[in-house]
């Protein structure tokens, strides 16, 4: 097992947990399985997913049929050393221990929105 720092900066989520998830993982785990991880820390603490027309934040950032990050989520992540982490041109990469990443599903900057897949 692995440990993972998960930052979502995102209002409901933040409220929920402000120092972010801290997320234990399998080892071979990617940022993929860690959002799985955190949707269910997220259930647990808010009795369901506390964005509106969300189910999970695995829907609200990831198009899963096109198997990438949607254009407006800022995703940021780097190893232990601040090593950069390129988790959104290989979201299936195995995370090193103790890794830190930041998700802004609805980064401000991007002029190319993308409406979730339902």
């Amino acid at each position: 097992m692995k440990t993972v720092n998960l930052i979502v900066r995102q209002t409901e989520i933040s409220k929920a947990f402000p120092s972010g998830l801290h997320l234990e993982v399998d080892d071979c785990a990617s940022i993929l399985d860690v959002i799985r991880v955190a949707d269910v820390k997220i259930k647990e603490r808010c009795g369901k997913f506390p964005v509106r027309e969300f189910t999970s934040l695995f829907q609200m950032v990831y198009h899963l049929h096109e198997e990438r990050f949607y254009r407006q989520v800022a995703v940021q992540a780097h190893a232990r050393q601040n090593q950069f982490l390129n988790i959104r041109e290989n979201p299936r990469m195995s995370l090193p221990d103790e890794a830190t990443i930041i998700l802004i599903p609805e980064g401000g900057c991007s002029s190319d929105w993308e409406e979730p897949v339902k």
